[in-house]
């Protein structure tokens, strides 16, 4: 691939690379970050997988986040699911506001791909949230992950979508999922 088709994102330890077209940070979108300082989150990349029919939505959390664990771990599992069940929530609707045209749904699709414009049907949707996780704290994430799913299953499904994805850097890298690990 031609270096200028490709988008590079280094964030929180990871580089993740995906095709520039089929790709998007809705932190880079105006009428984003216009709703951003309401209360809006977002996640880090969304990219339309053309192997796959599916749009992909990542968030990254480095290494970092396990020292909340070590501080307090029940306020840093908590808020883990708040965090995380924010920007699923929010961004599913912002998805929902470009596939029904609001007035400010209509300025978030003009920076999205084409293929995101409208509900491609269930199962077309893959939301994940890459952790950083060293080996003694593998343990930690299926709690997370539960947690999170049990908050957010209704929400989800409404879209199409089983369950929020939560793995480490291993686990990516089995998915196929183009990211590397950067100092």
């Amino acid at each position: 691939m031609d270096e200028k088709e490709i988008r590079h994102l280094t964030e929180s330890g990871f580089e993740i690379t995906v095709p520039t077209e089929n790709s998007f940070r809705f932190s880079e979108n105006s009428a984003y970050q216009r709703l951003s300082g309401l209360g809006l989150k977002e996640m880090d990349i969304g990219w339309w997988d053309t192997a796959n029919n599916k749009l992909i939505l990542i968030e990254l959390k480095g290494i970092e986040i396990w020292q909340g664990f070590d501080k307090a771990k029940d306020s840093a599992h908590k808020y883990l699911v708040e965090a995380l069940n924010g920007k699923v929530t929010d961004v599913l609707l912002m998805l929902a506001a470009v596939w029904v045209k609001t007035g400010i749904g209509k300025e978030i699709g003009t920076d999205l791909p084409n293929h995101t414009h409208q509900y491609r049907g269930d199962g077309s949707i893959k939301l994940i949230f890459l952790i950083d996780t060293p080996p003694s704290r593998q343990s930690l994430l299926l709690p997370v992950k539960d947690a999170i799913n049990k908050a957010i299953a209704g929400r989800v499904r409404l879209f199409g979508i089983n369950h929020v994805t939560l793995i480490n850097f291993d686990v990516a890298r089995k998915m196929g999922l183009p990211v590397e690990r950067r100092a």
